[in-house]
């Protein structure tokens, strides 16, 4: 599988102005619709669908099954509105956010690594894992003791 990297430089959006700082990052994988942005966005949205078949004997027909069959990738998800109102106050002494070092081991299925600010983010994935195992007969010595 090849390994994709989506770097995005956007630039800032008019948001509250936080500056950072990041000295080294180490990332080993990224796939399945993952990406590393960085710099300021007004939105980011990540969807991805996954069709997990696992057989016991490994026969792959290279068209497994399609995505629409199943209600898991058809049904909308809810997203429970705010009602409350939201009141705070921000004071922030420093601008800066400074990070030395981030070390992440993979990112996968719609996941992003984001260095700045952001609005709105949606990130989806939806997955559906399949079992196919073989059929066994029981034989008579085989029956289950109660």
């Amino acid at each position: 599988m090849d390994r994709l990297l989506h770097l995005f430089l956007i630039n800032n959006m008019n948001m509250a102005q936080r500056n950072s700082f990041v000295d080294d990052v180490r990332i080993n994988d990224i796939f399945y619709a993952s990406n590393v942005h960085i710099g300021d966005s007004t939105f980011l949205n990540a969807y991805n669908r996954v069709f997990a078949v696992q057989r016991e004997k490994q026969i792959y027909y290279g068209y497994e099954a399609d995505y629409e069959n199943f209600a898991n990738f058809k049904e909308p998800i809810p997203i429970p509105p705010i009602s409350e109102t939201l009141r705070f106050n921000r004071y922030n002494a420093n601008p800066n956010i400074h990070v030395s070092h981030v070390r992440i081991i993979g990112l996968s299925t719609s996941a992003i690594f984001h260095i700045g600010s952001t609005k709105k983010v949606y990130l989806e994935s939806r997955v559906h894992h399949t079992r196919q195992l073989e059929e066994r007969s029981r034989k008579p010595s085989e029956s289950v003791q109660r």
